[in-house]
């Protein structure tokens, strides 16, 4: 019965809106810390023109490289390319404020961290920007979250997007900025879920979906991967986009704004975190 109230409440337009910070004094309290392990996109594919090939380079090379978009996150999470610093490129984190699995509503922080090569990190502390605390609540049974109908390509592409089952965290929608390798990314309507292991030992099979508008795609700047120093829009990356070379049309409409729903798996380890 307990669950069921969180849940509608948590599920309530008012409360999903509630920014704790500063409010709750959840911030200063040790978090219960999550570093991403791995972060993959699922749904909608990267596909870029590479002289005669249309190069879907999701999960593989474009033709004559090593670089795939997957791949490059993968790289950026274990490796440290200024080793005069001895920080790891890239660390997306999950700040507990507490960690809870009784289902009582609690928050949950997304952002980055600073954490010492080489990986795994033995430990991290805070980044430059401020973590988004999202609302969380347990969910104790069936699926977490999943793609919304009708928002992935067609046909549908491999490895399909994984859905957490039970047990769970699951957030409610708040606007998130990813980092990709130093490019930040807005999601509108981001939300969080992941299956939560043992007693919070491990996240798995996580799943991070959102909203980017096609007007965000045109203004975000991708670097070339084959020619260094030049730039293109995210929106020529991505089915549907102006200058995509893909025949395929992955575009969405959300409130009558016409864009891409971005779905990404991950999992996630405990991590010592030195910050508040």
């Amino acid at each position: 019965m307990r669950a069921a109230i969180a849940m509608l409440l948590f599920s309530s337009p008012a409360f999903s809106q509630v920014d704790f910070a500063l409010v709750d004094g959840f911030e200063f309290l040790a978090p219960s810390a999550f570093r991403y392990t791995d972060l993959d996109l699922r749904d909608p594919h990267v596909f870029f023109a590479a002289g005669p090939f249309c190069a879907d380079f999701t999960d593989n090379p474009i033709p004559l490289t090593t670089f795939s978009f997957n791949g490059s996150i993968a790289s950026s999470f274990v490796q440290d390319t200024n080793p005069a610093d001895g920080i790891l490129d890239a660390s997306s984190m999950l700040f507990f404020r507490p960690l809870r699995l009784d289902g009582v509503i609690a928050r949950v922080d997304s952002g980055s961290a600073s954490c010492a090569a080489p990986a795994p990190p033995t430990s991290c502390a805070p980044g430059i920007q401020e973590p988004t605390p999202f609302n969380y609540a347990t969910q104790f049974g069936g699926t977490c979250l999943s793609a919304l109908p009708g928002t992935t390509g067609s046909p549908a592409y491999t490895p399909s997007i994984t859905a957490p089952m039970a047990p769970c965290f699951v957030t409610n929608e708040r606007t998130l900025t990813i980092d990709n390798n130093g490019t930040p990314i807005t999601l509108r309507n981001a939300q969080i879920a992941a299956t939560v292991v043992g007693t919070g030992t491990q996240l798995s099979q996580g799943l991070l979906r959102g909203f980017i508008s096609e007007t965000d795609a045109n203004a975000i700047l991708i670097d070339n991967p084959l020619s260094p120093g030049q730039t293109f829009p995210l929106s020529s990356l991505l089915p549907g986009g102006t200058g995509n070379c893909s025949t395929r049309n992955d575009k969405d409409t959300v409130d009558g704004v016409v864009g891409w729903w971005f779905y990404f798996n991950f999992s996630a380890s405990p991590v010592a975190y030195t910050g508040p």
